[in-house]
């Protein structure tokens, strides 16, 4: 049997041979859609973003300019493209653009559900980091050609 997987040659077909990393979240996906409740998983996938946001250090970002480089440079290195702040009189709305709309591998359609709580988590975790207080939220308001719009705010 073991030896059988060693000696296995993938037809060029195969979805799953190409980007292992894409084939494991969409699996990871595919498990917790199948098992959670839709609240369970948004939950699971925010702890998730929270995760990743913890990866940089922003608490000691006091401008715009400078904290979106320190995001973008993590996003850009995920291949998950980048983002824009605009401050409005009562939110921080963010336009995150060039997130891949599907992963390789992912024939249950995940993803979709999947990124919108993982970027939803991560941007909370570092608006939170910043001095956000409990009465803000940190919401996905669309995604669609290619940009996911995002407002943090009362």
């Amino acid at each position: 049997m073991i030896r059988e997987a060693v000696e296995y040659q993938p037809a060029e077909t195969d979805q799953w041979t190409m980007d292992g990393l894409s084939l494991l979240t969409a699996m990871i996906g595919s498990e917790v859609f199948g098992t959670a409740t839709r609240g369970q998983a948004d939950a699971f996938f925010g702890a998730v973003g929270r995760r990743i946001a913890s990866l940089l250090q922003v608490a000691d970002i006091s401008d715009g300019d400078a904290l979106m480089a320190r995001i973008n440079r993590l996003w850009r290195t995920l291949g998950w493209g980048e983002a824009q702040l605009r401050m409005t009189d009562d939110a921080i709305m963010i336009q995150h653009i060039g997130l891949p709309e599907t992963l390789q591998g992912d024939v249950d359609g995940c993803w979709a559900d999947m990124a919108p709580p993982l970027l939803r988590g991560a941007y909370d975790a570092w608006f939170r980091a910043l001095g956000g207080g409990a009465d803000l939220h940190t919401s996905v308001l669309q995604w669609r050609d290619g940009i996911m719009e995002i407002r943090h705010g009362r």
